[in-house]
């Protein structure tokens, strides 16, 4: 697979492409943690799909994806990445997806805009004090979510943290409720919070993949 880094907007954007013309596009947020092993998680990914697929990770800080509900970087997707993809690529279908602050970004860009025709929050964080609340009036608007967690992430006695397995628990009976049986998903991980983060995202966007592109 091919890394390009190119600037759009004023930020940077590494995109990912393999050989063949992509059938799909996965966008995501690049946190400080995570573009070291961003072609890992894109050749991990190509190994559980048979469609072909672009990747365009865009960076943000941190708490950027995530600290109140009036975020920049989701009118910079509507505005300045998606407009540029669909340029570039025509109108593919649109898999948006993150880890931790990241996927609750995702998730919650879900229930703003129908750019995405699926989302994939792996090990999101649905701690926040806010989020319980504000997900029974707004459900996604994209056709699938999928949801996962480290099975060990809710053994902790630290708060808010304490509160994982049961926050995703709750989200995916929401789910069920508003989608269906076929269209969501929550998958229990071995491990905690930190543990095999690329696999575990490459299982989130593989099945938004599969589940689009049968």
């Amino acid at each position: 697979m091919t890394e390009e880094i190119i600037e759009i907007s004023g930020r940077n954007c590494h995109l990912i492409t393999g050989d063949q013309t992509p059938q799909v596009i996965v966008v995501k947020p690049l946190g400080s943690f995570e573009w070291r092993c961003l072609n890992d998680e894109c050749h991990l990914l190509a190994t559980m799909v048979q469609a072909p697929f672009a990747m365009c990770a865009f960076d943000v800080e941190d708490m950027d994806t995530f600290r109140q509900p009036d975020i920049p970087s989701l009118d910079y997707l509507r505005y300045h990445l998606i407009p540029y993809l669909q340029q570039h690529y025509g109108n593919l279908p649109l898999v948006l997806g993150g880890y931790s602050l990241g996927g609750l970004f995702a998730l919650w860009c879900s229930t703003q805009c129908s750019l995405f025709s699926a989302v994939a929050a792996c090990s999101p964080s649905l701690w926040a004090g806010w989020w319980a609340e504000y997900a029974q009036t707004h459900p996604p608007l994209a056709q699938y979510v999928y949801l996962s967690v480290g099975d060990t992430e809710e053994r902790t006695r630290k708060e808010p943290f304490c509160h994982m397995g049961d926050a995703l628990r709750n989200q995916h009976q929401l789910h069920l409720a508003q989608l269906s049986t076929q269209r969501c998903t929550l998958e229990w991980n071995t491990g905690g919070h930190f543990n095999d983060i690329e696999m575990r995202k490459a299982k989130g966007f593989a099945w938004c993949i599969n589940h689009l592109l049968p």
